[in-house]
């Protein structure tokens, strides 16, 4: 099998940031209402000003993870700021025992490596495509 395989020549300093934030139920409470807004959680982040790409994976039938790419972390810091997460963090601060969160935040150092067409940090800086 024939593949196309590359890597991106990431700025000196690039400001793209990686966030990487999970969602563990706690409760039936929290599987219910994770199960429920997890796509609109998921198209609120993508549509947010800054946001490049997010993928979502199942690690447990109670823990969902995701992955979201954004040019900057001022971006990022923007949609914190927002009406969306406003409205995400209202049934944590209602029920806060129901959800586990946690959430990091990477400024990448060097690129992974692709095949085919751009995911993740090769979508913000695929013009550097070596």
């Amino acid at each position: 099998m024939i593949y196309s395989l590359y890597q991106i020549d990431l700025p000196e300093h690039p400001e793209a940031v990686v966030f990487v934030n999970g969602f563990l139920a706690r409760d039936r409470a929290g599987f219910f209402w994770m199960w429920k807004n997890l796509l609109w959680i998921k198209n609120a982040t993508i549509q947010a000003h800054g946001c490049v790409q997010v993928k979502a994976g199942i690690c447990a039938p109670n823990e969902v993870i995701m992955v979201s790419y954004w040019r900057s972390e001022l971006d990022l810091k923007q949609f914190f700021r927002g009406e969306a997460h406003r409205q995400m963090m209202q049934f944590v601060m209602k029920n806060p025992r129901s959800l586990c969160l946690y959430n990091e935040t990477y400024h990448p150092l060097h690129s992974g490596k692709y095949s085919h067409e751009p995911q993740g940090m090769a979508m913000l800086y695929a013009s550097l495509a070596g």
